[in-house]
């Protein structure tokens, strides 16, 4: 009767260890899947600074642009035009910082660093026309980040 009972306490632990081990792997699944989506943002981000880098750093193809530019944008020059693909990476630059914070991949400081560099670029009258103008292309979280600054920068000047 001792070695049923000792078998049946062996059988309940085993049955424990193989749950234990089922939810470790989930949760390294899970883990795994967060730092691949991670690295894809990453990618995406250094495309998107890439291309925006190289089409701001065309003069000719900037004068066209500003020539032909689409009047929601209000660009008159060529270096408008350079000046709003500079925003626009600098938008895909702090999309992906955002979602590297929210997933646990960037450090509390960094992120406070971005969002002081963020308020200070509301802070001038051509930039914040045009963040708040791109915003829409952002995710919702970073676009409430975004709002919420142009409010406190709102806020502070009043």
């Amino acid at each position: 009767m001792n070695s049923r009972r000792i078998e049946d306490w062996l059988q309940i632990a085993g049955l424990f260890g193989v749950i234990g081990s089922l939810i470790f792997v989930g949760l390294q699944m899970k883990q795994d899947r967060e730092i691949a989506l991670a690295e894809m943002w990453q990618a995406r981000t250094a495309a998107v600074t890439a291309y925006t880098t190289s089409m701001a750093g065309n003069e000719m193809l900037m004068s066209t642009w500003a020539e032909n530019a689409d009047p929601f944008f209000g660009l008159d020059t060529a270096e408008e035009q350079a000046a709003l693909f500079a925003i626009w990476s600098a938008m895909y630059l702090w999309e992906n910082s955002h979602y590297q914070y929210e997933k646990g991949f960037l450090p509390e400081e960094h992120w406070t660093r971005i969002l002081v560099n963020i308020r200070t670029n509301l802070g001038n009258p051509f930039w914040r026309e045009k963040i708040l103008q791109l915003a829409p292309q952002m995710t919702p979280s970073l676009r409430a980040v975004l709002e919420d600054l142009a409010e406190e920068v709102d806020d502070e000047s009043e």
